[in-house]
This record gives C-alpha cells, sequence and structure tokens, in this order.
C-alpha cells in the first residue's frame, strides 16, 4: 500500500510541478500584458486580470502540494524533534491528523461554491465559476495524499533535524 501510494505521488508531483510552472507562466505573461495595457496604451485589458487573478488562485492551491512534498511549510517541530520515538510518532499522526481534518473541511465547505458556480460565469472571459472553485476540494485532496505519503516516509525518523541544503537555500 505504501509503495502504491509512493508511485502516484510521485507521478502526481511531476504532473502538479509542470501544472504549477505552467499557471506561473501564464499568470506572468497575463501580468505583463495588464500592465502594458495600461501604461502603454492606456486601456485595460479585463480578461488579462482575470486570467492572472484564476491562475493564482489555482497556483497557490496546488502549490501548497507541491510544498507540502518538499517539506517547506512552516513548521515548529522543537517539542516534537525532541521527543523520543515512539513518542514523536504520535506528535507526527496528530500533526497529519489534524492538518487532514482541516483539508477536509475545506474540501467539504466548497461544495456549496462548486453548486453555486454551476450557474456563475466570470464577468470578463465568462467562463463558469465552478472550474475556478473546483481548486479547493484538488487542491486539499492532493495536500492530502502529500500528508499520508509524509507520514510514511518519516515515520523511522519523525522530525530529522535540518540539512545542510536547508541552510544553503535560506542564504
Amino acid at each position: 500500500m505504501a509503495r502504491l501510494l509512493e508511485r502516484l505521488c510521485l507521478a502526481l508531483r511531476r504532473v502538479v510541478s509542470g501544472v504549477v510552472i505552467l499557471l506561473f507562466s501564464v499568470m506572468m505573461i497575463a501580468v505583463l500584458v495588464q500592465v502594458g495595457g495600461r501604461y502603454v496604451f492606456n486601456y485595460s485589458i479585463a480578461q488579462a486580470a482575470e486570467i492572472a487573478t484564476f491562475c493564482q488562485v489555482w497556483l497557490v492551491l496546488l502549490g501548497a502540494g507541491v510544498a507540502v512534498a518538499r517539506g517547506q511549510h512552516v513548521a515548529i517541530d522543537m517539542v516534537p524533534a525532541s521527543l523520543p520515538r515512539p513518542a514523536a510518532r504520535v506528535a507526527l499522526v496528530a500533526i497529519a491528523a489534524v492538518c487532514i481534518a482541516f483539508l477536509g473541511v475545506l474540501a467539504w465547505g466548497s461544495q456549496p461554491l462548486l453548486r453555486m458556480g454551476e450557474f456563475q460565469t466570470s464577468p470578463a472571459m465568462r467562463v463558469p465559476m465552478k472550474y475556478i472553485y473546483l481548486c479547493l476540494p484538488v487542491g486539499a485532496g492532493y495536500m492530502v495524499l502529500e500528508l499520508l505519503l509524509s507520514v510514511l516516509q518519516r515515520w523511522d525518523d519523525p522530525f530529522p533535524p535540518p540539512q545542510a541544503e536547508d541552510t544553503e537555500e535560506a542564504i
């Protein structure tokens, strides 16, 4: 089961990382078009602003899953790291359970938005808003998968000390 989850997450990571790069690129181009239209041609391009906003929303939720996969979310783990291994495992599972519960509430709470989004369209591009709101359950589901994999991978060493490469990135 652990190997299946790991393979699924690795394949999904590649796809999601590519989508995040694509979303960021599209968002950057849309913002440049918007700035160029506003300051060069003195004309605001509503579609460009809308594209940038929608890309950013999807980027944030998918990017959060990528950050979970890389262990880049902010965490205060000084206390759990000082615990003996059995207690550290309990802390690891408890922290993951709280995160998964929050993500479950996020996914469940997005259902009314998805239903409402079936009847709404975006003002400039007339895109059904359900496709924009879909980022909430999709992003939450991806983060849950990455959290579960993280618990399985960190079971033997729940709270490892920071590695040298982590400190180099901060410099």
